[in-house]
């Protein structure tokens, strides 16, 4: 406990490097939010309140709290994995986070178009034993996450396709591309969705055949093992960067990392959050995110075309008429090859989701067998899509 605490008070001095002796002008006090939702962390807002006789303009200026987020296997995981995947998951967490700070040093605050991140103070690797983390403006009173279910409403849909297309085009419009290195494959020796983890998330996925037989059963999922193949995952994934190059992927553009601002009649983002999983990969990647989990399989099955072309004029309008650097049949292209790969890891979400409605986690209990039957639905469509795309993915 106190080395948890001497973590954070290091990571909140840290942020105010400025303020010379911090403790002495400034009282910290740390709050431990709940965080039901999160895998990879422990969430916490340190109130800031300057001493009484250090009120100077310098001091003044501090915000009254900062969110702290510490990379830490939560509760979540323990309940649901056993002892060896949890030490390898622990592993996975160091590169993890390490990339979600490269992401914050790579793209300062407010410099995507549509794409709103927060204002980050300061990042720290894990490098051993109680360290690593980052501390961020507290958007707790501006902004709301939804929950997986119901999901997204269609103008938040379209607020997150606009976002997706300032990304893309600010991407494709940098000189200086240096970012790729910190997000590629491969970077700093682990692979973020490397043979190991596949094979975890597809075991995962198979329980979805012992949950809803009548969906599932006779194999079904065992009969898309091809899109859980590291190898089959990674021809699709260099065939769409050579075909695109450049393109960060969030790769966990799930409804809870993207928060809303209140009382926005537009349905606007406030910021999307936790870049820990971001790659260099699909343009299509993150669109199919969205649109596999944050709607009901019906919705997504008549509005997806829409979606896209509202993406592709976004994209499109960023760039002086005709000279788009890709067309719409190339997004078309990508979103079928990449399907596959990018929705197995929703899959596996979904599977931990229904685990956590099951056991009180998630969600209200009188609620329990309706979400697990929404959630049950969603997979349903992702599979139907994964089977009808085996054709133009590599299977």
């Amino acid at each position: 406990m106190k080395s948890k605490l001497k973590q954070l008070r290091r990571l909140v001095k840290n942020s105010f490097l400025e303020i010379p002796n911090f403790y002495a002008k400034v009282d910290v006090e740390f709050e431990k939010m709940e965080n039901a939702k999160s895998f990879w962390s422990e969430v916490y807002v340190a109130h800031l309140k300057v001493k009484e006789g250090h009120e100077c303009e310098e001091i003044g200026a501090i915000p009254e709290s900062v969110f702290i987020k510490i990379p830490r296997i939560s509760e979540n995981v323990h309940r649901c994995e056993e002892g060896n995947e949890v030490d390898e998951l622990n592993k996975l967490l160091v590169y993890f986070s390490k990339k979600e700070n490269l992401f914050y040093k790579h793209f300062p605050f407010e410099t995507i178009p549509n794409f709103p991140i927060p204002r980050v103070y300061y990042t720290e690797d894990i490098k051993g034993e109680a360290t690593g983390g980052l501390v961020a403006e507290n958007l707790a009173a501006e902004m709301y996450a939804e929950e997986h279910l119901p999901g997204l409403s269609e103008q938040q849909v379209l607020r997150l396709m606009e976002a997706l297309g300032g990304l893309h085009a600010h991407l494709l419009k940098l000189e200086n591309k240096e970012y790729i290195k910190s997000f590629e494959e491969g970077a700093h020796g682990t692979e973020t969705y490397s043979p190991d983890m596949q094979k975890s998330m597809f075991e995962e996925t198979l329980t979805l055949e012992s949950l809803s037989p009548a969906h599932f059963g006779d194999g079904r999922v065992q009969k898309i093992a091809w899109a859980f193949d590291y190898e089959n995952k990674n021809r699709a994934m260099q065939d769409c960067v050579s075909a695109i190059p450049g393109i960060v992927v969030h790769a966990d553009l799930n409804v809870t990392n993207i928060l809303w601002k209140n009382n926005s009649f537009s349905s606007e983002i406030g910021a999307i959050i936790d870049y820990q999983m971001v790659i260099i990969g699909s343009v299509a990647h993150d669109i199919i995110r969205v649109l596999s989990l944050g709607l009901t399989r019906n919705v997504r099955q008549e509005k997806t075309e829409e979606y896209l072309r509202h993406y592709y004029r976004t994209f499109e309008g960023f760039f002086d008429k005709g000279h788009a650097p890709f067309t719409m049949e190339e997004l078309h292209r990508q979103y079928a090859l990449i399907f596959p790969f990018a929705s197995n890891f929703t899959l596996f979400g979904i599977a931990l989701y229904i685990k956590m409605y099951h056991d009180g986690t998630l969600g209200a209990a009188d609620k329990k067998e309706q979400n697990v039957q929404e959630l049950v639905d969603r997979a349903l469509g992702i599979v139907e899509d994964i089977e009808a795309f085996k054709k133009i993915s590599y299977s």
